[in-house]
């Protein structure tokens, strides 16, 4: 049974096949039967025979010229709107061309504004090192070609290549500074606190102390534009409107090293105020009583001694230790002729047996200036110095302040 299946369906398609081949023999039949060309002329009438394989050889030549039209007509179609958008390109690509070019001239200009006019040398040389390094070539012809214009972006996108590198230079710098300001500064504080702390006197009080002060005088000249406190130091005139700077960057990007600066600012402030200087203007003195516990000259008995006493040659110059203002100059029982001076942050020397007294209450005196001559009146055995430096009014040994002048000195 599958036998005579498969040669039915064998024979089903061998119908078909021959089916096709009639078909298409009919329908070549029908398109190139014989023919005859007519050719009339000079009444004569002439029959030329056109057998179907010239017939099949004409056709083909036409089917062959109409697609071959088609494709060029295509082709060339396609190649005008390749132009057409190269040209577009070109266009966009001068247009953008001239847009840089006017761009960095303009960079040129303001760069050569900025070498000619920059206030730091560093900055006036990379102006001139960028405009030298990419100023175009002014030789060349105006009509620049495709590769000469690319040729053109690769010198400003070097350009902004080199500025790139020069800004991370500069980061890489700051970030360096910042480093190295961060570790200066905190040894500064500690150096500072140490001089403080050889006085004897607590360094944080005195630090809220000169914040407090920092902020009166900020108010201060904001609302009346001087103070008094700051401004009886200064010599020679000063003035001009008040302009506020504007919040501090540093306080915002590195918060820590804003207060840690701040702190500095404030303890080397008090460290300019305290009195450490010496009493004496000379060297060539010697101390001849210590401060604390010792035994009193008059009375052979033990007895507190507020300061200390120094000894210098007959008609010696009595200085002060720091600014400060006169708070008494006179007679006081058995310190003699005594003169009293007011320092900031609650600190105050006194000066006693004076022979004489070269300055009067109320006056401003500098560091250094001469204020009395050393004597013996009072409760003296002797020419010589009582030195006391107190602080709030409680008496502190004045020869740790003088060590400690010694130490302030060393860090600058």
């Amino acid at each position: 049974m599958a036998r005579f299946a498969s040669q039915r369906s064998g024979r089903k398609g061998n119908k078909a096949k021959t089916a096709v081949r009639f078909g298409i023999a009919g329908l070549m039949d029908r398109m190139f039967c014989k023919r005859s060309i007519i050719i009339v002329s000079d009444h004569k009438t002439q029959h030329v025979p056109v057998s179907v394989a010239t017939q099949f050889l004409v056709g083909a030549a036409a089917l062959g010229f109409v697609v071959w039209g088609s494709f060029s007509s295509g082709s060339y179609m396609a190649a005008q709107r390749v132009i057409d958008e190269k040209e577009q390109k070109l266009a966009s690509f001068e247009h953008e061309n001239a847009k840089v070019e006017a761009e960095f001239t303009l960079l040129k200009q303001d760069l050569m504004k900025l070498a000619e006019g920059g206030k730091g040398a560093k900055t006036a040389e990379a102006a001139k090192e960028i405009v030298e390094q990419f100023t175009p070539d002014t030789t060349k012809s105006s009509t620049v070609a495709a590769s000469e214009a690319e040729s053109q972006y690769n010198v400003v996108f070097n350009r902004i290549q080199f500025l790139e590198n020069k800004v991370k230079d500069l980061q890489s710098n700051h970030d360096a500074m910042i480093a190295g300001i961060r570790a200066t500064t905190g040894g500064k504080i500690k150096e500072i606190e140490n001089v403080i702390a050889r006085t004897g006197v607590n360094p944080q009080p005195l630090q809220r102390a000169a914040e407090a002060k920092q902020i009166q005088i900020e108010q201060r000249r904001e609302k009346y534009g001087r103070t008094e406190a700051v401004d009886s130091k200064i010599e020679g005139g000063q003035g001009g409107p008040y302009m506020p700077l504007p919040a501090s960057v540093l306080k915002e990007k590195d918060t820590e090293l804003y207060f840690n600066l701040r702190k500095l600012v404030m303890l080397n402030d008090v460290v300019e105020s305290m009195p450490l200087g010496s009493p004496m203007s000379t060297s060539n003195y010697k101390r001849t009583s210590g401060y604390g516990t010792r035994v009193d000259p008059f009375r052979g008995t033990l007895s507190f001694h507020a300061g200390i006493d120094l000894a210098g040659p007959a008609g010696a110059k009595i200085l002060a230790a720091n600014d400060g203002r006169v708070e008494f100059a006179g007679w006081k029982t058995a310190y003699g002729n005594v003169v009293d001076v007011k320092h900031e942050y609650g600190f105050v020397t006194r000066y006693g047996h004076l022979k004489q007294i070269l300055v009067r209450n109320g006056q401003f005196v500098k560091k250094g200036q001469a204020i009395a001559v050393q004597g013996s009146t009072g409760r003296s055995t002797g020419d010589h110095l009582h030195y006391e430096v107190r602080y709030n009014n409680q008496p502190i040994n004045p020869a740790n302040f003088m060590k400690a002048g010694y130490d302030a000195k060393a860090l600058n």
